[in-house]
């Protein structure tokens, strides 16, 4: 009897594993405060369009590159949404905070807007060096402004911010995402701030 016990011991205990657990990340932007006397969009309303990206920024997977070319994905952190979701959300909560425009709209809504703003995540990717001891992030970001009656592209305008990592690892990553998001927003909210006047 004892034997069967310690033989199905052995068979039950050989069959768990342990998992390390997964860190997952959530992307936020800084409080972006831009002037308040900009009155030449406020009597339009905006939509903010699907954001386009590469297929990589679709997933919760967090990747990084080293040596120029070498793409990897973290075993133990990704992304608690996948890229393209967390910008798309912070950039909508963004417009509507500025105020620049009457009314901001998400892509879902059925609501006709003046103007539409078409955004294309063309670099986001945390980059090493060779040795493993730095890195530092890349986001490069184009806007586009349309008008809905015409279907002319009002303003156009790409912004791209690096920022080096604090510490070399997702954590140190995600911080920086978070600074050079921030910054190229501001930048784009300052620039229609121009278009608009």
């Amino acid at each position: 009897m004892k034997i069967l016990l310690i033989i199905l011991t052995l068979l039950f205990s050989g069959c768990t594993t342990i998992k390390p657990t997964i860190a997952e990340y959530y992307l936020t932007a800084k409080d972006i405060k831009v002037k308040n006397d900009v009155l030449g969009c406020r009597d339009k309303s905006l939509k903010i369009a699907n954001v386009f990206s590469s297929s990589s920024l679709l997933s919760s997977k967090m990747e990084y590159m080293q040596a120029e070319n070498k793409v990897y994905s973290y075993s133990q952190s990704q992304w608690q949404e996948s890229p393209n979701s967390m910008v798309a959300s912070i950039l909508l909560k963004t417009m509507r905070e500025s105020e620049l425009f009457s009314s901001v709209h998400s892509s879902k809504s059925r609501v006709k807007s003046s103007l539409i703003l078409e955004t294309s995540i063309e670099e986001f990717m945390q980059f090493f060096s060779k040795d493993l001891k730095a890195s530092h992030v890349k986001v490069t970001i184009n806007f586009s402004l349309i008008d809905t009656k015409t279907n002319q592209v009002v303003s156009d305008k790409s912004f791209s911010s690096q920022v080096d990592a604090r510490t070399p690892d997702a954590q140190g990553g995600v911080e920086s995402f978070r600074e050079a998001l921030s910054e190229i927003l501001t930048k784009n909210l300052e620039y229609l701030s121009g278009v608009c006047r």
